[in-house]
Formats: C-alpha cells, sequence, structure tokens
C-alpha cells in the first residue's frame, strides 16, 4: 500500500510542477501559479523526503515541547489518502482553465505609486517602532509582542498594512524593473536591501523568500538557456543561502536582546544558530520546506475531530471587534493548532485549516475556496502585470499563511492601490 501511497504522490507531484512551468511560460506570474509553488514547496518537498526516507520526523530543536507525530510512509497510510484527495482538488482547480477555456483577460498599464505604497510602508513601521517602546532599549522582538498583546486589534490592523505594503513595495519594484524603467543591477540590489532588512527587522523570511521565487521565475522565463547553463554554478551560492535563512530562526530572538546589535554581535548568534543545527542534507530539505507543517497536516486527520463549522474564516470580516466586547471571537487557525497540539502557534496550511473547518467535506470546499479567491484577485485589481506578481504573491501566502489573515492583507493591498489612484487622479486634475 506504501508503494500506491508512494506512486500517486509522485504523479500528482508532477502534474502540480508541470501546471507551474506550462502556466509561467504561456501566462506568466499568476494566482494559480502562486498556489502550484506553495503546494510544491511546502507539502512536495517534505513528502518527497517521506517517499525516500520512509517518515517526516518532528524536529526536536524546535517543536520538542508539542504533541505532534512524526509521519510514517507505511502506518499513515489512510492520513496520506485523505492528503492525495486534497491535493487532487488542488490539481482538478489547477486544471480547471484546461477542462473550460476562459476568455482572455485584456491586460491593462498600471504604474505603481511605489513612493506613495513606501510612505506608507515606513509610516506603520514607525508606529510599531514606537508603540514597542524602541526608544527604551531592550528586546526588540519580546517588546514588539507586548505592544501587539496590549493593543489588540489596533495592532493587528497596522501589522496587515505594514504587509500590504511590503508586497506592494516588492511589486512596484519588479514591475520597475521588467518594463526596463530600472535596470537589473539597481533592482536587485534594492530589493535585498529591503526585503533582508524587513526580514530582520520582522523576524519573517517568507516575504524574501516569495521574491526571490518570483524574480527567479520571471529570469527562467525571459532567459531560459542562460538560467539553466548559470543554475550548476549558483547552486552551491542558493544552497547556502536557503540554510543561513533556516537557521536564522534560532538567531533571530538573541539579535535584538540588547538592543540595536553590533556586526560582531550578529555574527556570534549566527554561529551559535548553526552549532544548534548543523548542515545536514535531509534535515536542510525538511527545515527549509517547513516539514513540520506536514506533520501539523497529518495530525489534524489522525486526531483532530473538533469541527470549527468555518469559524475561523469569519476573522476577516470580525477581526477588528475588540475581544473585550465579544470574548469568544474566533482565533487564528495558527492558535487553534496550537491549542490542540500543545504550542504557541503552529501552521496548518489551508489544506489543514480547511479539515479542521469541515472535516472530508474541507475535499470539496478547497475547490470553491480557491475559485472564489482567484475571482477576487481578478476582479478588485485592474489586470496588469503588477496585479499578477500581487496575485501569485496571495497565493502563496494564502497557502502557507492562515487564509482570514492573508485575505485581510490583500483586501488592504486593494484599498491601497485605489486610494493612490484617485489621489494621483486628483493631483492630475489640480
Amino acid at each position: 500500500m506504501a508503494l500506491i501511497v508512494s506512486f500517486i504522490f509522485l504523479v500528482e507531484c508532477f502534474l502540480i510542477a508541470f501546471f507551474l512551468f506550462d502556466n509561467l511560460w504561456n501566462k506568466g506570474i499568476t494566482f494559480k501559479g502562486g498556489i502550484s509553488f506553495g503546494v510544491l514547496y511546502f507539502v512536495f518537498i517534505p513528502v518527497l523526503v517521506l517517499i525516500s526516507t520512509g517518515s517526516i520526523p518532528v524536529s526536536q530543536i524546535d517543536f520538542s515541547q508539542t504533541h505532534l507525530s512524526d509521519v510514517s510512509l507505511t502506518k499513515d497510510i489512510k492520513a496520506s489518502f485523505i492528503l492525495i484527495a486534497y491535493l487532487f482538488s488542488i490539481v482538478l482547480y489547477l486544471y480547471s482553465d484546461y477542462i473550460i477555456p476562459r476568455k482572455k483577460v485584456e491586460i491593462k498599464e498600471y504604474n505603481p505609486r511605489l513612493k506613495i505604497f513606501f510612505t506608507i510602508y515606513l509610516a506603520t513601521l514607525l508606529v510599531i517602532f514606537f508603540g514597542s517602546g524602541l526608544l527604551q532599549g531592550g528586546n526588540w522582538y519580546y517588546n514588539r509582542h507586548q505592544f501587539f498583546e496590549k493593543s489588540g486589534s489596533f495592532a493587528v490592523f497596522i501589522a496587515f498594512i505594514l504587509n500590504a505594503s511590503k508586497i506592494l513595495i516588492i511589486g512596484a519594484l519588479i514591475h520597475s524593473w521588467i518594463i526596463d524603467k530600472m535596470p537589473f543591477n539597481r533592482f536587485l540590489f534594492g530589493l535585498m536591501v529591503f526585503t533582508i532588512f524587513d526580514m530582520v527587522i520582522s523576524g519573517n523570511r517568507i516575504y524574501l523568500f516569495i521574491t526571490l521565487v518570483i524574480v527567479s521565475l520571471l529570469l527562467l522565463k525571459k532567459y531560459p538557456v542562460k538560467v539553466l547553463k548559470v543554475t550548476p554554478v549558483l547552486a552551491p551560492f542558493i544552497f547556502l543561502l536557503g540554510y543561513l535563512a533556516s537557521v536564522f530562526r534560532h538567531a533571530r530572538g538573541e539579535i535584538f536582546i540588547h538592543g540595536l546589535p553590533t556586526p560582531q554581535f550578529i555574527y556570534i548568534n549566527l554561529l551559535n544558530a548553526i552549532n544548534i543545527e548543523p548542515l545536514n542534507f535531509t534535515k536542510f530539505f525538511l527545515d527549509i520546506s517547513e516539514s513540520v507543517n506536514v506533520n501539523v497536516i497529518y495530525d489534524i486527520f489522525n486526531r483532530y475531530d473538533n469541527i470549527l463549522y468555518g469559524k475561523t474564516y469569519l476573522k476577516t470580516f470580525f477581526f477588528y471587534v475588540p475581544r473585550s466586547i465579544w470574548p469568544s471571537k474566533p482565533e487564528s487557525i495558527t492558535i487553534m493548532a496550537a491549542d490542540a497540539f500543545g504550542s504557541t502557534s503552529l501552521v496548518t496550511t489551508m489544506i489543514g485549516e480547511m479539515h479542521m473547518n469541515f472535516s472530508y467535506l474541507g475535499i470539496l470546499f478547497i475547490l470553491l475556496l480557491l475559485y472564489i479567491t482567484e475571482y477576487l484577485t481578478q476582479k478588485l485589481i485592474k489586470p496588469s502585470f503588477f496585479s499578477s506578481v500581487i496575485a501569485f504573491f496571495i497565493g502563496v501566502l494564502i497557502f502557507r499563511m492562515p487564509y482570514s489573515d492573508e485575505l485581510i492583507v490583500f483586501f488592504i493591498v486593494t484599498g491601497i492601490i485605489y486610494l493612490s489612484s484617485q489621489r494621483v487622479k486628483i493631483v492630475c486634475k489640480r
């Protein structure tokens, strides 16, 4: 039976990978491309390790205090078939355009307002800085955590605006490069400075990661032969970068423990992080893909029976209501998963969240959710290359992160785009 499970997983992996590159060549960067990449990276890298080694172990360094179980290829057959069913629904969604072709969408010109996006980013960042007691020194990550706890919905909303502005800045920079408004070297330097700065300040690697993915895919489409030629040369550097990004999670909590760090202090903490997690090829692939998310999915299939009936999706519409007014306001899916499996926060991915809310009906409902979300990305932002970059970003984020949070971020993105366009129109009329 394990052989049958492995074979079906490999077929689904091939179908999704084929779609990703076929879609890239024919349509470019799209929402569906983001979903397909998210599935390949966050699900299939761990699954391929499962097939080749027979298990996906839970990291004892990061999750020894949880009740999560190792995934076994031979013992978790039922859960594997449930995952296969969810992946099959995603395959159906991805290939639906091949079955029922859609009308071609007319691409329109749009000039992103980079200065406005950057101003919003700086303004919200300053609110978080001063709200977290930047001038008082101390542990930055701890102070920021305290600010979010004390300020409630206001702080969360500011964080959503900050995340939306990040996506818009990254999208605007990529747009400037693609239309030859910005030379590649200048574009890459600016993009890396911004995303690495944001990663260090926020402690979150996902925006840097998705940015690198988008740029890599666009380079592959633009210069396929050149990219294939230099890939073997760049592979060791990419491997090293991925490893350092992975071990950064061990260093980030210590870097700001005494306020702003010196370069030497950063270096020492990175060395300590490397000592905590020495380089190991199998563990490398599990860590970069955050394989514990798959452990969470399997435990949800095997052990979670408290159906939420869509409760976590309501957060999109009611997150701003203070808990003092609505004490039973739905928590984020990451908190609910953590309560179930013994942690402070656990990522379920879109698949795990859907199953926690609707059990086996989630296999069908995930199709509906994907169609609705794609429809929103097409209707709320005018079709353009810039909007396609935003859609890819949202596709990866809603698969990996809590759906309701990223949908709020997307709504804020559309609001900022609309308001920035209106401001430009008013200025032009004057």
